[in-house]
């Protein structure tokens, strides 16, 4: 009967480790870089970084998030690689964007008039990742606000 004992001392891990998930923290936007810019559509990369506060790694294999600046929906957020991020650390992730080019200079417009009068520029960023943690698929909800320092 030993092998209950394993059995269940393995569930109970594997249940404490689902119990003690913490989301992913988006610390900041490191940069953005323009990829395609036509007269429908700007196409960029955001080098986001993600802190993992967990004590297993995660593995974000897709999102469907929204970016949003000034309380308008300007993009989506898309990553065509699996980003990984180890346990207790941080990551530089990069994400495709796409936006309407109209979308693009409005959002822009605004963000760079923020940054140039010092201002802190608020970029809001909401959806969903699906990734895994451990062995465990998961789905997790987004909503979170990053803000970046105006300038000098």
């Amino acid at each position: 009967m030993p092998t209950k004992g394993i059995i269940a001392l393995l569930l109970s891990l594997l249940l404490a480790g689902c119990v003690s998930f913490q989301e992913p923290e988006f610390v900041c936007v490191n940069s953005v870089e323009v990829k395609e810019l036509t007269l429908s559509h700007v196409s960029a990369v955001m080098n986001i970084r993600l802190h993992n506060p967990n004590r297993h790694s995660i593995t974000i294999n897709d999102v469907d998030i929204d970016v949003i600046c000034k309380n308008s929906t300007i993009g989506k957020l898309s990553v065509a690689d699996r980003v990984h991020i180890s346990s207790l650390a941080d990551a530089d992730c990069n994400f495709s964007v796409r936006m309407s080019t109209a979308e693009a200079v409005r959002a822009g417009i605004l963000s760079a008039s923020d940054f140039f009068n010092k201002n802190d520029v608020s970029v809001r960023l909401s959806g969903t990742i699906k990734g895994k943690y451990g062995i465990f698929k998961r789905k997790l909800k987004v909503n979170t606000t990053i803000k970046q320092k105006g300038g000098k």
